[in-house]
C-alpha cells in the first residue's frame, strides 16, 4: 500500500501540482531572485525550507528559465560545490577548472542562470573547519558579482544564523535579501488537509472543519503554527491506518486512481499527538528491524539499530551527512565513521542500513547517507540519556587523542583514564583494538610516571623531615646554649614553640593536600608522623590533631562504603554516604563524587524510563515492568513511574 503523502520527504518539481500551502512565500521568493544574486532562506526545522525551493520556487520557471544545482556539504562544502558543476561541464572541457569560471562558461552554453542552492547550509558550521568556511565565502563573493549568470541561494535552520556573521565581511549583502518560512497557521494547515483529501480521494465522516481542527490542534500541541513535515507525517500515519482499516484484502481502484477513504474524528482523536506519531513510528521500525537483525545474524549486537542511529545525528541533535562507497554490493561507510559502531560487523551494517533506507528512515544520496529529516534527529537527539551524552563526548575525545597520539607520541593522562575506566563497559564494544591498545598503553606509562613520581616525593619528604629534625636538635642545641648562656627562659620555650608550631603546620598542610587527593590513609599516617616524632604541641595542637584523625578515619570509612555500594549500583545508598562524609569534613573532591553520582543516577534513570516505553510499546509488559521498578528504585515516590506501574498492573 502506498500513501499520497510526503512523509518525512521533501516536495520536488514532480510534486508541483499537489503543493499547497505556500502560495505568498513562493511568489515572493520568485520576486526576490531578480532582485540579487544572494537570496538567504531561513526558519525553524520543519518549516518546508527545501520543499518551498525545490518545488515551490522550481514551480515557478519555466524550464530554460533557469539551471538549478543542489548543494550539500557532504566531506567539503567546495568539493561538493566543484563536483556539481564538473558533472554538467561538457567532457572535452578539461581545461577550465577555476568554479567562477566554469560558472561562466555554463552561462554561456546553457543560455540560462546557474542557481547555485546550499541546502542545509549549517553543517558548514557544525561539521566544517573555518578554512573551509573563508574557501568558500571567497567564492561566493566572486559568483555573486556575475548578477546575470550566477544566482546563490542559502537555506539555514534559524538557529544557526548567528555564524553566519563571521562570512559577512566577504559578502556584506548577505542579510539585504531574506526571506524567513514561518510555520503555518491554522489557515493554511487547513487549505493543505482540503486540497490534499481533494485530490487524494479522501473524505471525512464527521464535519470538516471540525475534523481539520483536531488534525491542526494534535499536531501544533498548544504551540502557534505547524510545521509542514510533521502534517505530512501525521496525514500519512492517518491515512495508513484508515487504508488498513477500509481495505483489510486490498482496494479494487482503477489504475492510477486513489482509494475511497473516510478520515473519521474518532480516529483522529485516537491517533494522537504529532511527538506520540513520530515516536511511535521510529520505536516500532527500531523494534522490528532489531528483532528482525537478531534473529537473521547471531553476531549482532543487542543494541545496533540505536547505535547506528545514533551515528546520524550530530551533538547539536541536527542530521550528519555521512559519505559510502560499495564494495562487492555493500555500504561501506567513511572510516571516521566506522570508529563509532566498530562493534557492528560489515555484513550486518550493510544489512541495517538498507532496511532502514526502505524504512524511510534513511535517505541515500549520490555519495552520503542521511536521516530522512532533521525532525528524526532532533527525536534520536532527546531520547539520548546524559549516559548516551556523556560516552560519545568520551568515546569522541578518545578517538581524537588517538589521532593526536599517531603524530604526538602523547598518552592518555590519568584524569582521562579515570573518566574512562567509569564508562569501561559501555565504551569498550564501540573501541577497536587499536584504540583498546592505546589505552592499557596509556594506562602503563601513566603507572611508570606515578611510580617515578611518588618515589620523587617519598624522597622529598624524607629530606624534608631530617631537615626539621636537624632544625629541632639545633633549636634545642641553641636553646641549650642560651640557657648555658644565661639567656632567659621564656625566650627559649617561645623558640621551641614557633618551632613546634611551623613543622605541626608543614604536616597538616601536606596531610590535607593528600586528603583532598583522595589518599585518605597517607593523610592519617601524615598525622601520625606527628605523635611519632614527640614534637612539643601546645594544647590546641594536640586537640586539632585529636579531631582531625578521628574525622578523617570517620570520612575514609564511609567513602570506602560508598565506592563499594556505587559498584553495587545502589547508586542513592552512595551518595548518601558521599554527604555524610561531606557532613564530617567537606571537600572538593567529595563534592565531585557526589554531582558525578547525581548524574549517573538520572542517566539511569533515563536509560530504564526509555527501555520500559520501548518494552512496553512492544507489549513486553515483564520487561516493562522489571524497568520501571529499576527506575523507582532510584527516584523513589516518582509520580511519572508509579502511574507506569499501576497502568501495567491493570492490564
Amino acid at each position: 500500500m502506498k500513501s499520497p503523502f510526503k512523509f518525512l520527504d521533501a516536495y520536488t518539481f514532480e510534486d508541483r501540482a499537489n503543493f499547497f500551502g505556500r502560495k505568498e512565500e513562493t511568489e515572493e521568493l520568485y520576486r526576490m531572485v531578480f532582485k540579487s544574486s544572494l537570496i538567504l532562506i531561513y526558519g525553524l526545522s520543519g518549516t518546508g525550507k527545501t520543499s518551498l525551493v525545490q518545488c515551490g520556487l522550481a514551480g515557478r520557471f519555466d524550464g530554460p528559465d533557469w539551471l538549478p544545482l543542489f548543494v550539500r556539504r557532504n566531506e567539503d562544502v567546495n568539493q561538493s560545490l566543484d563536483r556539481a558543476l564538473q558533472k554538467i561541464m561538457p567532457s572535452n572541457e578539461t581545461a577550465i577548472s577555476a568554479i567562477p569560471d566554469r560558472v561562466s562558461y555554463l552561462f554561456k552554453d546553457y543560455l540560462r542562470p546557474i542557481y547555485l542552492i546550499f541546502d542545509q547550509f549549517e553543517e558548514l558550521f557544525i561539521l566544517g573547519t573555518e578554512k573551509e568556511q573563508d574557501t568558500l565565502a571567497q567564492t561566493l563573493a566572486q559568483l555573486t558579482r556575475m548578477e546575470a549568470a550566477c544566482r546563490v541561494i542559502l537555506i539555514i535552520r534559524e538557529e544557526f544564523i548567528g555564524q553566519l556573521y563571521r562570512l559577512e565581511k566577504y559578502l556584506p549583502r548577505l542579510f539585504d535579501f531574506r526571506l524567513r518560512v514561518e510555520p503555518m497557521g491554522y489557515k493554511k494547515v487547513a487549505e493543505v488537509v482540503e486540497k490534499s483529501c481533494l485530490a487524494y480521494n479522501i473524505g471525512f465522516n464527521d464535519a470538516t472543519e471540525q475534523s481539520i481542527q483536531a488534525i491542526y490542534d494534535n499536531i501544533a500541541g498548544g504551540k502557534s503554527g505547524v510545521q509542514l513535515p510533521y502534517l505530512q507525517v501525521y496525514l500519512d500515519q492517518l491515512y495508513r491506518r484508515d487504508y488498513a482499516r477500509s481495505y483489510p484484502n486490498g482496494d479494487e481502484s482503477k489504475a492510477g486512481e486513489w482509494p475511497v477513504l473516510q478520515f473519521s474524528l474518532s480516529e483522529i482523536n485516537a491517533l494522537g499527538n504529532i511527538e506520540d506519531v513520530l515516536g511511535r513510528f521510529l520505536d516500532e521500525q527500531k523494534w522490528q528491524l532489531q528483532a528482525s537483525t537478531d534473529q537473521k545474524f547471531k553476531d549482532s549486537p543487542e543494541d545496533a539499530i540505536t547505535l547506528v542511529l545514533d551515528t546520524f545525528v550530530t551533538p547539536e541533535g541536527t542530521k550528519r551527512p555521512i559519505s559510502f562507497t560499495l564494495s562487492d554490493e555493500q555500504f561501506v561507510l567513511e572510516k571516521n565513521v566506522l570508529q563509532w559502531i566498530v562493534a557492528i560487523p560489515a555484513a550486518v551494517l550493510h544489512y541495517i542500513v538498507n532496511q532502514l533506507i526502505e524504512r524511510r528512515i534513511l535517505r541515500q544520496n549520490e555519495s552520503s547517507l542521511e536521516l530522512a529529516h532533521d525532525a528524526l534527529a532532533l527525536l534520536i537527539d532527546q531520547r539520548r540519556s546524559e549516559g548516551q551524552r556523556r560516552v560519545n563526548d568520551v568515546l569522541t575525545r578518545v578517538l581524537i587523542a588517538y589521532k593526536e597520539h599517531q603524530d604526538t607520541h602523547e598518552y592518555l593522562s590519568r584524569k582521562q583514564l579515570n573518566i574512562i575506566e567509569e564508562l569501561w563497559p559501555l565504551l569498550k564494544p564501540r573501541l577497536s583494538t587499536e584504540i583498546q591498545g592505546f589505552i592499557e598503553k596509556s594506562k602503563a606509562e601513566v603507572a611508570s610516571r606515578e611510580h617515578a613520581e611518588l618515589l620523587a616525593e617519598r624522597e622529598k619528604r624524607r629530606k624534608a623531615t631530617r631537615a626539621a629534625m636537624v632544625a629541632i636538635g639545633l633549636a634545642l642545641c641553641a636553646t641549650a646554649a642560651m640557657v648555658f648562656a644565661s639567656i632567659k627562659a621564656e625566650q627559649v620555650r617561645r623558640a621551641k614553640v614557633e618551632l613546634s608550631i611551623a613543622f605541626f603546620n608543614s604536616q597538616i598542610q601536606t596531610a590535607h593536600t593528600l586528603k583532598v587527593e583522595g589518599k585518605y590513609q597517607e593523610a592519617l599516617d601524615r598525622l601520625q608522623e606527628v605523635n611519632t616524632l614527640k614534637i612539643d604541641l601546645q594544647a590546641p595542637q594536640r586537640d586539632t590533631l585529636q579531631e582531625l584523625q578521628k574525622e578523617w578515619k570517620e570520612i575514609q570509612q564511609l567513602v570506602e562504603k560508598a565506592n563499594t555500594a556505587i559498584k553495587q549500583l545502589d547508586l542513592n545508598r552512595g551518595i548518601n554516604l558521599y554527604r555524610q562524609a561531606q557532613n564530617i569534613g567537606a571537600d572538593e573532591r567529595i563534592t565531585g563524587l557526589i554531582v558525578e553520582t547525581e548524574n549517573k543516577v538520572e542517566s539511569t534513570y533515563r536509560d530504564l524510563i526509555n527501555k520500559g516505553n520501548l518494552m512496553l510499546n512492544a507489549n513486553q509488559l515483564a520487561k516493562a515492568r522489571e524497568s520501571y521498578e529499576k527506575a523507582l528504585k532510584l527516584k523513589p515516590g516518582d509520580v511519572f513511574v508509579q502511574k507506569k506501574l499501576r497502568t501495567l498492573t491493570a492490564q
